[in-house]
């Protein structure tokens, strides 16, 4: 059995004591892939605190009887509903709340996707990953020269030295790299070949400056205060000999993860979070209160500093950061979009920032790379993409606006090749055109309502987050109250993935402006 270890996210977004097989897989990933895109009646206002009082409970389900069955059936209905797997090829077990999911998968980033989600659903305490990836491996070489060949056209990964090797479809790397972050993207890149079945990252981080244990233990301590998606959460952390030992307690799997994944970010050699409860009703939204209560602008602008100071796509560039009453300004200039993006993504996953205004610009370091060569490096990258690679997409580029053209079979395709096209060398824009094949299926509004409250149930935790549903004509209403834009946006998702053809959200949020931080989380596990 193998016990899934986190990802550092570039976004993730989203991945307990020591990397599985040499690797953080991709997201905490930590999300789930929906469907379909979100919308808001323009000009409404949340009716706020007045409605949620008389607003029914989120759901029926008995939430202090929160039984294996129960988890295990969430699971497998997130499982079916995915649109990034096959969920009825994958087996759940489910154990005094530790999840074991078996069976197959079409390639080897449907099984991060799987954990992601099983993570992610209440009650979850951790993830065993047994899925097997049912594909016919390529042939070794071709394997080995398409994983180099994603390496160099990504501009995180084009200036490490990596070595790639394959034996029937599973893949190692070796070599030495400045930084975990670097470590965790090139292996985050590799994955996203198809024909690959396993993937061994064995690349030794070459740190130029260690910190000191006291050093290290306050990075990481930081790191962890400052994150949105542990902004409830009570943890510890003391640094032994550059081991990072984490303590305390969280909600949610997926929390657990990440805390460790930021561990690793700040330099730890090894994580060692044994000593962190995973129990759903431990959350503290007092403390999450506090938090955002008492960010000062100095403090958050800090904190963004010291998050763009770990993450790989941003080790070369230097973004100015201003705050003024919470909200973020970026600017200077970075040499690629998925650096931009990642800035951006950055700041808005932080605590107490309102919202992010992105002024950097993205400036080539060296000699730019033709319109020509940037729409090769483009489709070459997605024609090896296990989920892309069978649509015949048209790609176009001009002035480095790069824009796509053709049909894909689903939201999360058309999110992902956007992402894909990102992350080409060179690129400054996406113009995402893709045409998605499936189209809104009709369901009555009381199996609407019925699958959205269960969601709801699930999803959001502690006293002072209630959210209720509606259902008219296809068309989801959403009332009540949540801490954060991140719940706010949970809900949107949540809606889309039970069938509502288009949410309407009159969530009051309680911390944060309207423009303020959605949730990103790893890029391929949740909609915009």
């Amino acid at each position: 059995m193998k016990q899934h270890i986190p990802a550092v996210n570039h976004t993730l977004f989203f991945h307990p004591i020591k990397p599985r097989r040499g690797i953080f897989p991709v997201a905490l990933l930590l999300s789930l892939c929906l469907v379909g895109s979100t919308s808001v009646s323009a000009g409404e206002k949340s009716p706020a605190k007045q409605e949620t009082a008389s607003q029914p409970k989120t759901s029926d389900v008995d939430l202090k009887a929160l039984t294996d069955e129960l988890i295990m059936l969430a699971i497998d209905d997130e499982l079916r509903r995915s649109e990034a797997v096959d969920g009825h090829r994958i087996d759940v077990d489910v154990a005094q709340g530790i999840v074991t999911l078996s069976g197959h998968v079409n390639n080897y980033l449907a099984k991060e996707i799987a954990v992601g989600l099983a993570e992610r659903v209440r009650g979850t305490v951790s993830v065993i990953d047994e899925m097997v990836v049912n594909v016919e491996p390529s042939e070794d070489k071709v394997l080995i020269r398409d994983i180099q060949s994603a390496l160099k056209a990504d501009p995180g990964t084009q200036h490490l030295s990596v070595k790639v090797a394959a034996e029937r479809g599973e893949v190692t790397l070796t070599g030495e790299v400045p930084t975990t972050g670097e470590k965790t993207l090139a292996g985050e890149v590799a994955m996203g070949v198809k024909g690959l079945t396993e993937l061994e990252n064995q690349l030794k981080v070459n740190h130029k400056k260690q910190l000191s244990d006291d050093d290290m233990q306050h990075e990481i301590s930081e790191l962890i205060k400052y994150a949105v998606l542990l902004d409830d959460s009570e943890l510890e952390v003391q640094v032994k000999d550059r081991t990072a030992i984490i303590t305390g307690r969280v909600a949610r799997a997926f929390q657990k993860s990440h805390a460790d994944m930021l561990a690793y970010l700040g330099g730890a050699k090894e994580v060692d979070s044994r000593g962190v409860l995973v129990y759903w009703k431990h959350t503290n939204p007092m403390l999450r209160t506090k938090r955002y209560e008492q960010a000062t602008d100095a403090d958050i602008k800090q904190a963004v500093e010291r998050t763009f100071k770990y993450d790989p796509r941003l080790l070369s560039y230097d973004p100015k950061v201003t705050v003024k009453g919470g909200v973020v300004t970026l600017t200077g200039d970075v040499g690629n979009q998925a650096a931009q993006r990642a800035a951006d993504k950055d700041a808005r996953h932080t605590i107490g920032v309102r919202r992010v205004k992105n002024n950097l610009s993205v400036r080539w370091e060296d000699k730019p790379p033709t319109d020509q060569q940037i729409a090769d490096f483009t489709r070459a990258a997605l024609a090896r993409d296990p989920y892309l690679e069978r649509h015949n997409l048209i790609v176009e580029c001009r002035n480095a606006h790069v824009s796509l053209y053709g049909l894909v079979d689903t939201q999360f395709e058309k999110y992902h090749a956007d992402w894909i096209a990102s992350r080409q060398k060179g690129v400054v824009h996406i113009n995402d055109y893709l045409a998605v094949r499936k189209k809104w299926k009709p369901k009555s509004d009381a199996a609407i309502e019925a699958d959205l409250k269960e969601k709801l149930a699930y999803d959001f935790i502690g006293p002072d987050n209630q959210v209720s549903a509606t259902v008219e004509n296809g068309v989801a209403i959403l009332r009540g109250t949540v801490d954060s834009w991140l719940m706010w946006q949970r809900a949107l998702d949540l809606a889309i993935a039970a069938g509502a053809r288009e949410p309407h959200n009159l969530i009051e949020v309680r911390y944060g402006l309207p423009s303020g931080p959605h949730y990103y989380g790893p890029h391929m596990y949740v909609p915009r």
